[in-house]
Order: C-alpha cells, then structure tokens, then sequence
C-alpha cells in the first residue's frame, strides 16, 4: 500500500476551512488553572503553564501554527483538548480532522520551518501560501485515511517500544528500602569539590550553525536545555555524560544531566566526574537547581569564581563523606515508581 501510494502539492488555504488567532497577549496576568497554556514553542507539544480564564480559551481537535518566537517558528502542534494559547499562534481546522491524520499533516508542515526565522516570522499570508505534500487517492482528493492509519501504526510501534524498554530498565533495577531524606545526615559541599574542573562553554551564533544531530545545550530551562540540534564540528566544545548549569537568564541555576554527547553553548557550564553514573549525576542535577535557582539571573549571572563559592546540602555517609551510594538508590526507587506506573497506565 505505501509503495503505490501518491503524493500531491496542497497549499495551507487549501487544505484548512479557517485560520484563527489565540487569544493570550499577557499570560503573567492569569490565575493559575486546569487549562493549558500553550506558547511559541514546540517543546512539550506547547505545553508551558496551566491557567484560567474561560475568554480565552481556544477550542481543542485543531492545528496550532507557531507564527513566532525564536528557535520555534514555523514549527507546528496538533491539540486534542482546549487551551488557551498565545497570540503569537494561529490555529486551523478542517472537516475531516481527527489526532492521527492531524498528527500526519503536523508531520508534513514541519519541514518547511526552515522558511522562518525570528527575524522572518510566519504572517497569516506566509502560512497560507506554505504547499505541503500529502497523498492523495484515486480522485486526487487527500487521503486522510491513509495518513491516519500511518500515524496509528507508528503509535503502536512506539507503545511497544517504551514498554519494553520500562520493562528492560525494571529488570535491571531492585527496589530498596531506604530512610527518608528527613533520616539521613546532610551537609554542604562547595561544587568544585564534588566535580572535576567545571568548564564554560563556548559561544556560536546562531547564523553559524549547520544543520546536524547533536543537542545544542544554552540557557534554556525546558527539555534539558537543548535548544537546536546542530552539525557544528568546528570551534565548539563537546561534553558528554555530565550535567550542565544554565549561567544566566530566566533559567540561570537550572541544571541538567545529559547521558549523550552535546555541544554546550557560552552560557552554560559542564560539571563531569569520572566517579559518578547517571542515578548519581540525576540526584546532583535536583539538588543543584534547588540551590541554584533564585539567585541569578540577566544582570547577575553564575561566573566560574561564583560557582567556586557556591555549596549544595548532600546526604553524608557516617565518615561525613557524600553518600553516593545513597543518592544512587534514592533515584533507582524514583524511578521504579515511574516506570511501573507507565505500565499500569498502559495495562488500563
């Protein structure tokens, strides 16, 4: 069937019976709620705040078009259920619209983001006139019941996947009776003590970067701070297995682990160890953004001098030493729960 399947250029106009506006210019100002906000960004399919407020609500079963935004416009989201969005987006609907077949034409929109950039946003013109190639059937009309059983068949391949893989990673993990955090002795350690040399960064503008695979790691609070995905070999640093601190911004103190290897921008700063694994490295990353997180920010930003004074509270064997062994089990437990209720959530 998808070898005899045929494709034909549709323009945006064509394919939606109407393109409306968000209705959110200020969300600093709504209580928070049950709705969700969804901004410019494609991160989280949009998902950036739960709010209130019944004017604003956009009605859910649509495409959301990110008209604006840097390192996110011209991307594009399906919403299944309503949400009140950003006036920087645009929505559109269509007849015969359904999660699979939207989740196929999402699909297809996003690879013409390279159109845009934050300096050439998506206007209600430019979106219109975007052609996207969709397969049709035997009377050249859209197939939309190809695209979804394409989308359906990807689902479950992905179900099964994550299923074997929670189930893989229960196998490897035992549940262990621990104390609670409130049981066990703590206290401060300076963060250059507990890791190797931490290392800044280094600055590539956004002009110069290639199309790639590998994370760009910046001051982004949001999935684990990548904020592009770059073919950069040249005048940059790579870091592997290690987490990395946001210096400044909104996101300044926020820190991640990263188990694959990354390129790390000027405004973030590489914490590595060769003694510690990834329970360890995740355990350090909570408890690093909790010290961190409040105290910097655009006109104070985390220096390698400021780092060097800073300390976060650890849990200590009985020699006074930070427990790793502790940490480690503590994060094995964290998961476990997870990934059984994933299973339970998939078994109902």
């Amino acid at each position: 069937m998808e070898n005899n399947i045929r494709f034909a250029p549709f323009k945006v106009k064509d394919i939606f019976d109407s393109i409306e506006k968000c209705k959110c210019n200020n969300v600093s100002v709504l209580n928070a709620g049950t709705y969700q906000y969804i901004g410019a960004t494609n991160r989280n399919n949009g998902l950036m705040a739960f709010v209130d407020d019944d004017k604003k609500i956009t009605k859910g079963n649509c495409i959301v078009f990110i008209c604006d935004g840097q390192g996110s416009v011209g991307y594009s989201l399906y919403k299944e259920s309503d949400f009140i969005g950003s006036t920087t987006l645009k929505v559109g609907r269509y007849k015969s619209i359904n999660r699979y077949n939207a989740l196929y034409i999402v699909t297809a929109l996003d690879k013409n983001r390279s159109i845009y950039s934050y300096g050439y946003k998506r206007t209600e013109g430019r979106l219109r006139n975007e052609t996207i190639f969709l397969p049709v059937n035997i009377n050249n009309e859209i197939d939309y019941s190809y695209m979804a059983e394409v989308m359906k068949k990807k689902e479950l391949r992905n179900k099964s996947h994550y299923i074997s893989y929670c189930k893989g990673e229960l196998s490897l993990m035992k549940s262990v009776m621990l104390q609670s955090l409130i049981e066990i002795d703590w206290k401060p350690f300076y963060i250059n003590t507990v890791f190797i040399a931490p290392q800044r960064g280094k600055r590539i503008v956004e002009k110069n970067h290639i199309e790639g695979s590998t994370p760009l790691v910046s001051s982004y609070g949001q999935g684990n701070g990548v904020t592009n995905f770059i073919g950069n070999e040249e005048k940059v640093k790579k870091f592997t297995d290690c987490i990395s601190i946001a210096n400044g911004g909104s996101s300044a103190g926020k820190a991640f682990y990263h188990p694959y290897t990354f390129i790390a921008a000027d405004h973030v700063t590489q914490c590595w160890s060769k003694d510690l694994n990834k329970y360890q490295y995740l355990f350090l990353a909570t408890v690093m953004t909790k010290a961190l997180t409040g105290k910097y920010s655009f006109s104070h930003e985390i220096s390698d001098l400021r780092l060097a004074k800073e300390r976060i509270m650890l849990p200590t064997t009985e020699s006074g030493e930070p427990d790793y062994e502790y940490m480690e089990k503590y994060i094995k437990n964290l998961m476990i729960k997870k990934y059984q209720s994933y299973l339970d959530y998939m078994d109902n």
